[in-house]
């Protein structure tokens, strides 16, 4: 992977994006007493998993994508515990878990690959 590739060029990019699209989409029905609490704690830390990634590619390195990797795993915990306190339907949560488990797939694949270099 060349030093200069732009971030949107990559496969995961738009599913990412639509990730985080749907997180928006689901918070925005949070409680009004969870808008500001957990709403805005999934918000905040799905959006940190592209800001890592554009920041992983731009330095050429791997602890980026790692932090990526836990920002994703951070997520997921956010959504079961969202889960738990009933803001979202567990079929909702599933469906999440999928596109969870996909980009993490994903971002393993780019840290292989980075390590290759």
């Amino acid at each position: 992977m060349k030093p200069t590739q732009k971030f949107e060029s990559l496969p995961l990019w738009e599913p990412l994006m639509a990730f985080v699209k749907e997180i928006y989409s689901i918070t925005a029905f949070f409680p009004e007493s969870e808008k500001n609490g957990m709403g805005q704690k999934l918000r905040d830390k799905t959006t940190n998993i592209p800001m890592l990634l554009a920041a992983a590619l731009s330095s050429n390195g791997k602890i980026s994508v790692a932090d990526a990797k836990t920002a994703l795993v951070e997520t997921e915990t956010l959504l079961i515990v969202c889960k738990h306190l009933d803001l979202i339907t567990p079929a909702t949560n599933e469906d999440l878990q999928d596109s969870i488990q996909q980009l993490s797939g994903q971002l393993n694949s780019l840290s292989q690959r980075m390590d290759k270099k």
